[in-house]
């Protein structure tokens, strides 16, 4: 500590002459007044952090004709198959909630009806976590696969057949006819509400 208060005296003590003194004290100024241009230079080429993404009902309703588009996806998607019985695209606002914002036909049964995730499907979770399309554990044949935003899944897309496709029974092989639909649109989606701009 006292080589810095030294240090400090030095640089303001007087000089034997004025001129010793002023250019002491002037250089001193410069290297100040690098040190603060560097610093905002620096701070200014710091990009701006985006916070998280959306959940799905935010962005339908700031941008409707997003909603028109996803929509448009997943009619298609229904119309695709005869086996597809419903298909029900949920917001995964929080990591307990889900909350559906569309499902085609109207009157199909929710396979999540509570609005939260079930005992049980904590192994599901962590796929859609992961970005990685599974099935639910429930009755019927189906395929699940997560909305993702940039980084993090912000939806669920799950479709659900009369009958599992010959090809897969069990609706888990990616590249068979049960899953792969399902995939295809999630990322048409994902790709419409998060990765796409205006």
């Amino acid at each position: 500590m006292k080589v810095v208060v030294d240090t400090v005296k030095n640089i303001i003590s007087p000089e034997q002459n004025w001129s010793k003194f002023l250019m002491k004290i002037i250089g001193v100024g410069v290297v100040a007044g690098i040190g603060f241009a560097g610093y905002q230079v620096y701070t200014g080429s710091q990009e701006e952090e985006e916070g998280p993404d959306d959940s799905i009902e935010v962005i339908f309703e700031e941008k409707p004709e997003k909603k028109f588009e996803v929509e448009e996806i997943l009619n298609d998607l229904t119309r695709s198959n005869r086996d597809i019985s419903s298909v029900w695209l949920y917001d995964w606002p929080d990591a307990r909630n889900i909350v559906p914002v569309f499902n085609s036909p109207r009157n199909a049964r929710d396979p999540l009806p509570s609005g939260y995730w079930m005992p049980g499907d904590e192994r599901v979770i962590g796929n859609f976590v992961l970005g990685s399309c599974t099935r639910l554990d429930r009755k019927f044949p189906n395929a699940a696969c997560p909305i993702m935003g940039k980084e993090d899944a912000w939806g669920v897309l799950v479709v659900e057949y009369t009958k599992a496709p010959e090809d897969d029974p069990l609706c888990i092989l990616p590249q068979k006819s049960c899953v792969r639909p399902a995939k295809v649109a999630s990322m048409k989606i994902s790709e419409t509400l998060y990765l796409l701009t205006d």
